[in-house]
């Protein structure tokens, strides 16, 4: 049991600290201070790095966990996943866009020499956003708490949190424009 607690604990707490890394992303890069800029920042990637431990702590305790049948070959081929396999393919490719963009994230200060690389970095980073939205639709397929009243209070905080972040930076966006416009 100790094993499944700690996979439900670590892949619930992964995905709010996702959830934090992802809301001060969208509000640390529309802000024009650069004090708060630095600070949302900081906060941002290390939201980002402990949810990525807490994500490495997940698979690690659900490969670990007898109960269900998910081996390590699951993060190859996930519909071999004897467990819900269909939300195993979502749960693996959140790990694969969340992983690439923090490998890209902490490769960006040797990359930022390449000019090619900074006009990217954008759109590469964008891997992050697609991995936190399958994060939680991994979390509503594949949970055994799932349909619980807290997890789905937990689940609909997350996305509420994420969607109030874009709709002030894309609000900030409009009003800088509308600005340089008048």
């Amino acid at each position: 049991m100790t094993l499944w607690y700690l996979a439900r604990a670590a892949g619930v707490m992964a995905l709010i600290f996702f959830t934090l890394a992802a809301s001060l992303g969208a509000l640390g890069s529309g802000s024009k201070l650069p004090e708060r800029r630095f600070w949302l920042q900081y906060v941002h990637r290390s939201a980002a790095v402990t949810g990525l431990l807490l994500l490495l702590a997940h698979v690690v305790a659900v490969i670990a966990d007898s109960f269900v049948d998910i081996t390590v070959s699951v993060l190859v081929w996930p519909f071999g996943s004897g467990y819900r396999p269909f939300a195993m393919v979502v749960g693996v490719l959140a790990f694969y866009a969340l992983v690439l963009a923090a490998l890209v994230g902490a490769a960006r200060g040797r990359l930022a020499r390449s000019e090619a690389f900074t006009k990217r970095w954008r759109s590469i980073h964008i891997a992050a956003s697609v991995g936190w939205l399958l994060a939680v639709g991994h979390s509503l397929l594949a949970g055994t708490d799932r349909s619980t009243p807290w997890m789905l209070a937990i689940t609909l905080t997350c996305l509420a949190a994420v969607g109030a972040s874009v709709a002030v930076r894309l609000r900030s966006r409009t009003t800088v424009r509308l600005v340089r416009t008048s």
